[in-house]
């Protein structure tokens, strides 16, 4: 599995990021016990623009997590860019966009999961998200919103094409 210049190996065993769970020690000991990369706990755009200090704290990472993964999210363009730039201060490997949180205070408010009902907007997000950093970027979604639309190979596609 390959990420941009990263080559993972052939089997990646990658820990997901979870809330409240990921924090930098649980990280390095995933590590020690053969993680190929780790992810923070998810980032709230909104909270990390308006400088809340306990957001802030989730993009603390060290060089002996690396590779490491910061994941995002939120619901517009402006707001997922300046967050995304002030991500990329932080020095990950990776900036992962989070289009899959299923949880109603997430995808309630369109963000997450939520994003699955708005797919312009999704790739909207995308592109611009892209073309405002220099790390690769990478995107967590869903099959669909639901089992009745479940898009996910053109999402994919779509998605793909947003570089």
């Amino acid at each position: 599995m390959k990420i941009a210049d990263m080559d993972l190996g052939a089997r990646p065993l990658l820990l997901a990021p979870m809330e409240d769970v990921t924090d930098p020690a649980f990280r390095l000991m995933c590590k020690q016990f053969g993680a190929d990369m780790v992810y923070t706990e998810f980032v709230s755009a909104d909270a990390l623009i308006r400088s809340v200090s306990k957001t802030e704290q989730k993009l603390n990472i060290s060089d002996r997590e690396r590779p490491v993964a910061i994941q995002i999210y939120g619901k517009d363009t402006p707001t997922m860019v300046e967050a995304a730039r002030i991500v990329e201060q932080a020095r990950p490997d990776i900036l992962d966009v989070n289009f899959g949180c299923p949880v109603k205070r997430v995808a309630g408010k369109g963000a997450g999961a939520g994003m699955l009902q708005n797919v312009p907007l999704m790739l909207e997000i995308t592109r611009a998200v892209v073309d405002a950093v220099k790390i690769p970027v990478t995107v967590k979604t869903r099959l669909g919103w639901d089992a009745d639309h479940k898009i996910i190979v053109t999402l994919a596609e779509q998605l793909q094409d947003c570089g």
